[in-house]
């Protein structure tokens, strides 16, 4: 009985831990995705010198159409500052239907992207962004 009550209070303990680890990584798999329309939006800034406005300026297709991908709900483009907004869908988790921001900076040679949650209601959690996006 007491092992019983043993594994019982692991579990409890482990279960929530386990659940953003999947979480998590459900959500950099998600980012893998994203690498075409950050490509797309640094030789669109390259060309013209200015970020696209939308998604169909970029040559990217339509922001629902990102949800063929398995944790993608959609991704848009800003209107001009070139902020790519992923939302994913991850049925089941905390992280459904959360955004998360891919923000360009231009101040070197190459565009570089700085990944971050919106200070918003549907802003991802922090424990459920990757580590390579933690600052």
């Amino acid at each position: 009985m007491a092992l019983v009550a043993i594994v019982s209070i692991l579990a409890v303990i482990a279960l929530p831990a386990y659940l953003d680890y999947v979480t998590r990584s459900k959500v950099s798999e998600g980012l893998v995705f994203v690498s075409e329309a950050k490509t797309t939006i640094a030789e669109y800034y390259h060309t013209n010198r200015e970020f696209p406005l939308d998604n169909e300026t970029a040559g990217l297709t339509q922001a629902s159409s990102y949800g063929r991908y398995d944790f993608i709900r959609s991704l848009s483009v800003g209107p001009g500052d070139g902020i790519i907004t992923v939302t994913f869908k991850l049925q089941g988790t905390q992280g459904d239907d959360k955004d998360l921001q891919l923000i360009p900076d231009t101040s070197g040679v190459e565009v570089v992207w700085e990944c971050k949650a919106p200070d918003t209601p549907r802003g991802i959690g922090s424990n459920f962004v990757p580590p390579n996006c933690r600052g």
